[in-house]
């Protein structure tokens, strides 16, 4: 058996002194006092929690108020376009009051609104039927906030949300 000779020759190594402040105790110390420091503060695990608990009613509240309130503008806006929907229909040529009418219906049924027919829709007088060309009709509607917004209907109770809007009769009507 051959034997081959190694690349580097039979010498003692050297070793480097082992010093206190090297990276191994450095870090144990590092370590320790960690160690001792987490022992030594109190627990503040549950504290978020609690807070959250306090804090998520008002975030809850100021949502659902928010879309509360982003919903009685919605409303409002509705009744103000059906509003000039109807005086719109009306103000043509051989366009009486029930055109109107039928008009804002449609409009109020096309958006979801819920309404009283009785009186939603109040139209100044003279109506569309008998107004000269030019005079001035106003048309007028009101729809109630019950049923119409998502969360605070005890504090809508009784509330109308009203919109008006005054147009000229453009043509006469033509009797046929």
């Amino acid at each position: 058996m051959l034997l081959r000779p190694s690349r580097r020759p039979n010498r003692p190594v050297a070793r480097r002194p082992v010093r206190s402040s090297g990276r191994r105790h450095r870090h144990a110390r590092r370590h320790r006092h960690a160690r001792l420091d987490r022992h030594a503060r109190p627990n503040r695990g549950g504290v978020a929690t609690v807070e959250f608990a306090f804090i998520l009613p008002v975030l809850i509240t100021l949502t659902l108020g928010t879309m509360d309130l982003c919903n009685v503008i919605f409303l409002k806006e509705a009744v103000s376009i059906a509003a000039y929907e109807g005086a719109r229909q009306g103000v043509n040529r051989n366009r009486t009051n029930a055109d109107a009418r039928a008009r804002i219906i449609d409009f109020l049924d096309q958006r979801g609104i819920q309404y009283n027919s009785a009186d939603v829709i109040s139209i100044s007088d003279p109506g569309f039927d008998n107004a000269a060309p030019l005079e001035f009709v106003t048309v007028t509607v009101r729809v109630p906030a019950d049923g119409n917004v998502l969360v605070a209907d005890w504090l809508s109770s009784g509330l109308q949300i009203e919109a008006a809007c005054t147009l000229r009769k453009e043509f006469p009507n033509n009797e046929i």
